[in-house]
Parts: C-alpha cells; structure tokens; sequence
C-alpha cells in the first residue's frame, strides 16, 4: 500500500527551551549514509551497522545478525527481494537491515519487531531501530495526543500500541516491511502470513523440538556464561531441562515469593534439585519491583522508544546484571512467548466451533453449562460474527462515550472491556478518540481471522516488544534470548488446531510432546500457579503514600493530560479496586517515560 500522511488532531508539546532535546546538543553513536540509485537513506542508532554483500545485493545489518541469515541466502538460488527481506525476518534477532539490489531496497526487522521507525526528510529516507533516535537527533516534538492514548491500559495492544510518541516519526506495522520498487514509490509491504492449520501434529511437534534443540546448540557454544530464569513454571523449566540435556554448565535465578499460598519457589527449588544445579534466589519481586516508579532513570540513561510495562521485574533483571562476571560473553534465557504458543487464549472456545465443524452444536450447550450463562447468551457469543475492526470501533465508540454500552463482556471477544480513566484530562477526550480512528482507519484487520489466533499473535507482539527493550537496555551487559520469539518455533506452533491444546490433565499438552523424554511430567501436571496479585496492591498503598502530594509536579499533569484533582481524589479511596491500581501503574509508566524523555 502506499504511504499516506496525514495531519489529523494531533496536539504538539510547547516545552520550554531548556526542555528541549535540542539537535546540537545530541548526536547517535552510530550514523550511516546509504546511497542507492533512487533515494537516499541515512540510518541512525546507538548500535554499529555493518556492510555486506552476497552478489550484487548488499546487507546492512549488526554484524551479530548477518550469518544467521547469510548461510540460508547463499545455499538458495534465484531468490526475489520479497523473499530474502523475509529470511532476514525470520532468522535475525536485533535490529534492522537494510537489502539493496539495483533499483530495489526492502528495509525490515525481525519478525514479530516492530521497532523499525522512518521518517521522509526531502528525498532522504531516515531509519532507525528506535524512533527516540530519530527524534532526538532531530529534535522533535512529543505528540502529546499518543502519549495521551498510552495513559488509557485497556486499549487492546494492537493497534494502538505501534503509534509513535513522537511528531513526525513513522513506525513500520506488524510484518511489514518498506519496500522501494519499480513503481519508484515507498510503501510498506507485508511479507509474513499466520500459518495455516496443520492436521499432521506428529510431524509439527518435531519440528519444534528439532529447532529448540538447534537453537540451545546455536547459543551454547556462542557463550561460555549461560543463565536462565527458573520461574517454577513450565516454560521456564523446560528451558533449564533443555539447556541440561546439553550438558551446558548454567546458573538458574528465581525471584522468591514471599506468601505462603504461592508455591513457584518450592517448585523452582524441586526443578533444580532434579537436575542437581544449585538455585540462586533473589530478592521478591515486592521488594525489587519497580512498577510505581515515575522518576527513576532507565539503565544506563538508554531511552526506550515507548514506556517500558515490565517495571515490576525490573531489580531481577538488574540483580541479574549485577551478578554477572563476563560482560559480552553471557546469555541469558527468559520464558516470553510459551503461554502465547501453548495455552488456550482467551477466545479458545469461538475458535474450537469453528475449527470442530459438525461437533460445535454439542460443545456450545457443553459451554453454556460450564461457563454456567444461559445456552441462548453462550450460543449467541459462540456465533458472533463481527469482524476485529467492527468490533474495535463500536468499542472506542462506546469507551469515549459516544455509543450505548452493549455490557455484553464475553471471553469470546476479541478484546476486553475499554474503559477511560476519570483522571484523564477532558481536553483529550477528543484529541484521542480522533487518533485512535485514525489509526483504525489505517488499520487492515485483525491479526487473523481467528480470535484466538490474533489474541496469540497480539501477546506475542507485546512479548517481542519486551525483549527488544531489554536488550536495548541491557545489551551490552548481557544477551537476553527467548526461544519461544523464534519465527519457527512460533510457526509451528500457530498451526497445530486449538483441539490439541486442551487436557484437562497437563498444562501445555503440545509443549510436553514436543519435549517429552526432557523435562519430568509433573512439571506440566501441576495444578496451581503462583499468584503475586499481593505484591501489586501492596505496591500501590506504598505508592499512593509517596505520590499523593507530589501528583502536581508530574508531567502528565504540566502537560495537560490529567487532571491532578480527580487523580487525587482517586488516589485518596480506601478501597484499591484492580482496574484503578492498573490504570495508576500505567500511568506511572508513562510518567518515567516523560521524565527520561525531557530530561
């Protein structure tokens, strides 16, 4: 499609001077000038980009990048450009690249990444792995309305969490890439599909296990310092069972629990016992969380191109750091991604109708009953038909106001409940509901056809965002990997039939198959996992101590955003309801954004 600016109700931030990022005063670490025979491109990162070439097409990637997809392009003959743009998405991890051949270039990053940012400037293409970079070296505006939009948590991650904080910056969507062609325009092109459902499960499970494997060897003989999280869940064990069946010498971490009713450290404590490693146990994450933080400088002063949500991890993954003895040759390995790949979503029961054909009768009263609704109420959600992009509207609609509520909330939805914050300054109202059609109307789809698909597909976007944050800010420290973010695993396991991931028995029936023979039975046979719902409303009270008489001098407030009244009017209720402790939390998040940005 081609690329459209358009103007719309976007408010511009009016900051002082000296609150500026002014372009004299900040210059990228990393700047490449790429001339092409159409368009100029000048790429700009905190990270060193390096030139190769196969033929007459030349790559610019990190140099950490180029092998995993080089060898794939060199053993195949004849490939177009649409096609080596998406073997460098599927197979690289960091970054960006850039694929050059005659009067062709795709720029693109990896699969499930969304971090490309571009920006038109004359007949200069300007790109990045991060749209802080572009914005900081040019000394853009904040866009007040998106950062207004972020403030509001029960926005569905997609679409709305792809729009850039900045004036002017452009971000690329999900599996897109921008393409310049013969057509001499630039456009974003999407090169990756969903897999399609696959009845041959048998053949689908060793595929996950081969590549698991594959990868575990890939990393274990890149670096000699190898840890990983032992959560005392499933998908965190069975990356330490598969790391031990390597025999590679690895030191497990764990955050204890500090209530007696959640059991993650005896089973984490059980797991490394079975497989005779020592455990390192970290402090709670009560005590090392940093969710309600609002001014805290992010790890060495990097900042993120959006606020970063897994604040409550954050003195882990630092005490991690901390505890690490060879910088640059260390990796780290995390769970993102296995509950997306090998629970049930949300919607699982929509998806089984459909994919059950003549069965579905059947399972909609066997629903009715278990979900104890009405079987006319259970049908009548089992049979909605609307499409993601009706729903989404008739949702902000009803949201912001300006639709009677339907106060149907089923499971089956696409997406859950959109409420705004009463806090939310009113003179946004408008400026939001205006951005979030728009990108509405920019939007194609869903994720895919399916519910539970895109509800998978949405998460494992969020995933990926979490772990490009991570090694933005942590990278140079220490490799932050999840195999369950790698493009064939997640093929795979989007095309085995909703069916197969039900068992009443296990947890995550298609993870133990693909693994089994590795990791004991009793790790997927366990019934209860840990609840930390204690750390969060403890961590609110603690904050609503400390926030209450600062909320004046928040920057969502000097900006307009929120009206300081009604949030501490909020803030000053005995009761810390769930929706409102969220809603804080996000604010917070965005708040430490702001402070790092204009600072």
């Amino acid at each position: 499609m081609k690329l459209v600016y358009k103007k719309g109700r976007r408010n511009i931030i009016n900051v002082q001077l000296e609150d500026r990022l002014k372009v004299g005063s900040y210059k990228a670490p990393f700047q490449l000038n790429i001339k092409t025979t159409s368009v100029s491109i000048f790429l700009i990162s905190q990270h060193e980009y390096v030139k190769h070439s196969i033929g007459g097409l030349m790559i610019f990637c990190l140099s950490s990048e180029f092998s995993k997809a080089a060898e794939q392009i060199q053993s195949t003959q004849e490939l177009e450009m649409p096609e080596l743009a998406l073997t460098f998405q599927k197979n690289i991890t960091q970054g960006i690249f850039v694929l050059i051949d005659n009067h062709e270039f795709i720029v693109g990053g990896a699969l499930f990444d969304v971090s490309l940012s571009w920006k038109m400037l004359n007949d200069c293409l300007i790109i990045s792995d991060s749209a802080s970079e572009i914005a900081r070296y040019y000394n853009l505006n904040i866009l007040k309305s998106a950062v207004a939009l972020n403030l509001i948590s029960s926005l569905p991650y997609y679409p709305f969490q792809n729009i850039s904080l900045w004036e002017g910056v452009n971000k690329i969507k999900p599996f897109c890439v921008l393409r310049y062609g013969k057509n001499q325009k630039i456009e974003e092109s999407k090169l990756w599909m969903p897999p399609e459902l696959n009845s041959d499960v048998e053949g689908t499970l060793q595929n996950i296990r081969e590549r698991f494997f594959e990868l575990l060897t890939m990393y274990t003989s890149s670096y000699s310092n190898i840890s990983t999280d032992l959560s005392g869940g499933v998908d965190s064990a069975s990356i330490a069972y598969g790391l031990k069946a390597q025999n590679a010498k690895i030191k497990l971490y764990h955050a204890k629990t500090d209530s007696s009713i959640n059991s993650d450290t005896k089973w984490a404590t059980m797991i490394a016992n079975d497989m005779y490693e020592s455990l390192h146990l970290l402090p709670t994450i009560g005590e090392s969380g940093k969710r309600f933080e609002t001014s805290l400088p992010y790890s060495g002063f990097t900042l993120p191109e959006s606020p970063i949500l897994w604040a409550d991890t954050e003195g882990y993954i630092e005490k991690i750091i901390h505890l690490n003895e060879k910088v640059g040759d260390a990796v780290h390995f995390v769970g993102l991604g296995g509950d997306e790949l090998f629970t049930p979503m949300p919607a699982y029961a929509w998806s089984l109708v459909r994919q059950n054909k003549f069965r579905s009768i059947a399972f909609s009263i066997q629903y009715s009953l278990l979900t104890r609704i009405s079987i006319l109420k259970g049908v009548s959600n089992l049979l909605d038909r609307r499409s993601f992009k009706e729903a989404l509207k008739q949702e902000v609609d009803i949201g912001f106001g300006r639709a009677r509520s339907r106060r149907n909330e089923s499971d089956l939805n696409w997406f859950g409940k959109i409420t705004i914050p009463t806090w939310l300054a009113k003179d946004y109202h408008d400026p939001c509901y205006q951005m979030a059609m728009e990108t509405l109307e920019e939007t194609p789809n869903g994720l895919d056809s399916d519910r539970s698909k895109h509800q998978a597909l949405e998460s494992l976007l969020f995933q990926r965002r979490i772990l490009s944050q991570l090694n933005d800010i942590y990278g140079s420290r220490l490799s932050w990997q999840a195999l369950f973010l790698d493009a064939k695993i997640m093929e795979s396991a989007l095309s085995i039939p909703m069916r197969h991931h039900l068992d009443p028995m296990i947890t995550k029936p298609m993870l133990y198959q693909a693994l089994k023979g590795i990791i004991p039975i009793e790790v997927f046979s366990r019934g209860f996992k840990g609840d930390y719902s204690a750390f969060l409303y403890r961590g609110y009270k603690d904050a609503v101590k400390k926030n209450i008489h600062r909320v004046r001098d928040f920057n969502v407030v000097k900006l307009g955003l929120v009206d300081p009244d009604i949030l501490v009017s909020e803030l000053s209720m005995p009761t810390a309801l769930h929706n409102r402790i969220v809603a804080f939390e996000r604010l917070a998040a965005v708040e430490r954004w702001l402070q790092n940005a204009l600072n």
